[in-house]
């Protein structure tokens, strides 16, 4: 089997009353519409199978990376080998990034369900679970509309909708987070895992550590990336996890993928490890990391939602909740995740529950409909 066409449709998708902070995250803004690009990744071989994937996120960034090695590092290859590719694409990527690899990746290994008829969850050793516990997952807050009491509120409507986690992303600004978590806690932290990610926001080691003895009095499940230096520094990861009772969880900004990993358990700087399939290196690299994390004896948690992590949750002990995201209580439970699938697949039932998608490969389907209907471009290299 060889690899005879890559082919990537963009679209163009709009989110209403959304905005953007300064410091780049979304957030919600009555009356303003954030634009957004995704695309449809299809890799086409001699035999009629055809891998897929749908972006997840960084449409616009991710699609050039793509297009550079699809020429001279798929075309002609047996996409069977996903690990020979994985690691020929880590080394094209070097200097620029590595936001091309997940897609790619991703995409090989629906190809390779659909060849072998079995799901992804099964090549990557056994479907487990069949549905997974999801997490809310909030957008970053707008200190114009979001207060302490909206996210406690929200909190309370997420409860009842059977999460059983919620995660702040807070309005980044260490005493006004520490507000929103007492609120969040008061309001369910007897009912709830709560988690906070500042998402790499804070600019001194010292507000990080106090926003995290507050967690501590506070019994949160995890606190995620608090560090302007997205968790790089494994010294500075070290020190708070050796100050704090809450688990760290890290290196989602990092992108180091099991090499990080290692790096970091090593120097025992952090309790739980980051993985994303999208963005990271794809299902290859992310059981790397697994199987890294695994021989540690640790735990690990998926970075973003998406067909990839529901299967990877099935195959994987040691990983835990799937992030379903962005929510907010004017913005709705569903925003772009399921935009461009025939069905949704990220949907949470009243235990609180994600279904892994059955069938083969990724077991999703594309909905042509609209994304010719929505396509800016479409790319074809053969």
């Amino acid at each position: 089997m060889e690899i005879t066409a890559v082919e990537i449709d963009e679209f163009a998708f709009e989110q209403e009353d959304v905005g953007i902070r300064p410091d780049g995250e979304s957030v919600y803004d009555p009356g303003e519409t954030a634009e957004g690009t995704s695309f449809v990744l299809s890799i086409h071989t001699d035999e009629g199978v055809t891998g897929r994937y749908r972006g997840q996120i960084f449409g616009a960034l991710t699609i050039p990376q793509i297009e550079h090695v699809a020429e001279n590092f798929l075309l002609g290859r047996d996409p069977l080998n996903r690990e020979s590719i994985w690691f020929d694409l880590r080394r094209a990527l070097r200097h620029t990034g590595h936001l091309g690899i997940g897609p790619v990746d991703v995409a090989l290994w629906d190809l390779a369900g659909k060849q072998y008829g079995e799901s992804v969850a099964t090549l990557l050793g056994g479907r487990m679970r069949e549905r997974v516990p999801a997490y809310a997952s909030t957008t970053s807050g707008n200190p114009e509309h979001d207060t302490p009491s909206t996210y406690a509120d929200f909190a309370r409507e997420c409860r009842d909708r059977g999460y059983p986690a919620f995660k702040i992303h807070p309005l980044g600004d260490a005493d006004r987070d520490i507000e929103v978590c007492r609120a969040v806690a008061d309001a369910v932290g007897d009912e709830m895992d709560l988690m906070l990610d500042p998402s790499s926001c804070y600019r001194r080691y010292s507000e990080a550590l106090e926003v995290g003895r507050v967690l501590d009095e506070l019994d949160f499940a995890w606190y995620e990336d608090p560090l302007r230096d997205t968790g790089d520094s494994a010294y500075a990861m070290r020190r708070l996890t050796e100050e704090l009772d809450t688990p760290i969880l890290g290196l989602e900004h990092s992108r180091t993928e099991p090499f990080g990993a290692v790096d970091h358990l090593f120097e025992d700087a952090l309790d739980l490890v980051r993985v994303d399939a999208h963005l990271g290196g794809g299902l290859t690299g992310a059981m790397k990391t697994v199987h890294t994390v695994q021989s540690a004896g640790m735990d690990l948690e998926p970075h973003l939602g998406g067909a990839a992590h529901l299967h990877l949750l099935s195959a994987v002990p040691n990983a835990g909740y799937f992030e379903h995201g962005l929510v907010h209580p004017e913005l709705g439970f569903e925003w772009t995740n399921n935009v461009g699938y025939e069905e949704p697949i990220e949907v949470v039932d009243d235990d609180g529950m994600v279904a892994v998608p059955e069938g083969p490969g990724l077991g999703v389907d594309i909905d042509w409909d609209y994304v010719e209907a929505n396509r800016t471009r479409r790319i074809v290299v053969e």
